[in-house]
């Protein structure tokens, strides 16, 4: 066993920072799918991101968490092991360093090989077992999860059940093809993109910050996990589904669905665990119990991922 390899090596970009001044998740799921791709020639799949490929890997659920803020400039690598190979699927994990190798995020994920054409999941080549088995690792304790269950059993995540628990919608729009991989398919990175892009329309989750004031205070996420259900292609449309799951005076615990308003079904839904951050200080900020009182009001209960 070789233990984790770099699969990626650079820094973060001044036009990848939000209104926070660090990098946006996205952007971290970006590094993971490069990171992603060189890792597969160590398989062997050398051809999986090229347009003429018969076969790929589609991520299914993406776990994130986040130890310590990468902003503009700073250096950046990303190291890759496998941590399951099952019949059909992978589970790899990236850890996400900066500044003197210091750990910043991780980001478990597992992936399904499937024909390109048909979609339809297949097993892996005795040559794939063999070198996937070089690289396995067991799963570092700083990826394991800490305040999301990974196995919570998914819910009837569609429209209907969507308006049935009254949900929020905070996003809504059309996947253009500049966010698809070589294939069509609309990429991970730009579906929780789009999350990012309106989490702060979920006034139930966020009741005590005004995200256009310059009081110094905003939203940070902490922790998420994304679970790909369908794979819409550029000129679908989503709209995002939201609501408040828990709250405590240290963190509150958000779902998305990304959902096609078309058929009703699920694209991608999302839980992400957040906090009140201090702008100034970079430190999250504990809430009173009249801020707390006033979040469990908005707590939905019932939604699923």
């Amino acid at each position: 066993m070789t233990g984790l390899i770099e699969t990626w090596r650079g820094e973060a970009l001044a036009w990848e920072a939000d209104e926070l001044g660090h990098m946006n998740m996205r952007y971290y799921f970006d590094r993971a799918l490069e990171a992603r791709a060189r890792f597969a020639h160590h398989l062997g799949l050398h051809h999986i991101d090229k347009a003429a490929s018969l076969s790929t890997l589609v991520p299914t659920k993406q776990h994130i968490k986040y130890i310590k803020e990468l902003r503009p400039g700073h250096a950046m690598a990303v190291s890759s092991g496998v941590v399951d190979l099952g019949e059909t699927d992978i589970t790899l994990v990236h850890e996400i360093s900066g500044i003197n190798g210091t750990l910043s995020a991780t980001i478990l994920e597992t992936l399904s090989h499937i024909a390109v054409r048909s979609g339809v999941e297949f097993g892996w080549s005795r040559d794939t077992k063999k070198r996937a088995g070089q690289y396995k690792i067991e799963l570092p304790q700083t990826a394991r999860p800490r305040n999301i269950d990974l196995g919570e059993p998914l819910g009837m995540t569609t429209m209907a059940q969507a308006d049935s628990l009254g949900l929020q919608a905070i996003g809504r729009g059309v996947f253009r093809p500049s966010e698809c991989d070589v294939f069509g398919t609309v990429l991970p990175t730009s579906i929780v993109g789009r999350i990012s892009n309106s989490v702060q329309h979920l006034t139930s989750a966020w009741p005590d910050l005004d995200f256009a004031s310059d009081a110094g205070m905003s939203g940070a996420l902490l922790e998420a996990c994304v679970r790909h259900k369908r794979r819409p292609q550029a000129g679908d449309l989503y709209e995002i589904r939201s609501g408040l799951r828990k709250a405590s005076t240290h963190v509150r615990e958000l779902c998305h669905w990304v959902l096609d308003p078309v058929t009703g079904e699920c694209w991608s839904s999302f839980v992400g665990v957040g906090c009140r951050f201090n702008l100034k200080t970079r430190r999250l900020v504990k809430i009173d119990d009249d801020i707390l009182a006033l979040l469990n009001k908005g707590i939905v209960k019932g939604l699923e991922p």
